[in-house]
């Protein structure tokens, strides 16, 4: 496991509990810090309590209580540097930030994430 690894948190988004714990599941195998949260409200509770912390926000798009759209502004006026993916199963819904689709295998979730955080903060979004 590389040291960078163990110092970056990731904070994962998905109303969908088997989708959070397994993309969980995924990122810590690779050696990542995973927090989750199954709703927006939550993401920026734990977003708040660990911003510091927090390299990469991987969120889906559509959630009943806010969007992943919305949740990425919301904490990107927190922290403008907030490195953000996000997943969902529809094409084109990303507003240019980055996006996986769904299904996605472990390999392409991991290979993404590290692209996207080994990228410098002004080109954080570069890989579309």
């Amino acid at each position: 496991m590389e040291l960078r690894k163990q110092n970056q948190t990731i904070l994962v988004v998905d109303d969908y509990c088997a989708v959070h714990t397994l993309v969980k599941l995924f990122l810590e195998h690779e050696g990542y810090q995973v927090l989750t949260a199954d709703c927006a409200e939550s993401a920026l509770k734990l977003y708040r309590e660990h911003q510091s912390a927090v390299a990469l926000l991987l969120t889906d798009v559509e959630m009943p209580d806010m969007s992943g759209l919305e949740l990425a502004d919301r904490a990107l006026q927190l922290d403008p540097q907030l490195k953000v993916l996000f997943m969902s199963a529809l094409e084109g819904s990303s507003r240019g930030y980055g996006c996986i689709r769904k299904p996605f295998t472990q390999a392409q979730l991991t290979s993404r994430v590290g692209k996207i955080l080994a990228l410098p903060p002004a080109a954080k979004y570069a890989l579309a």
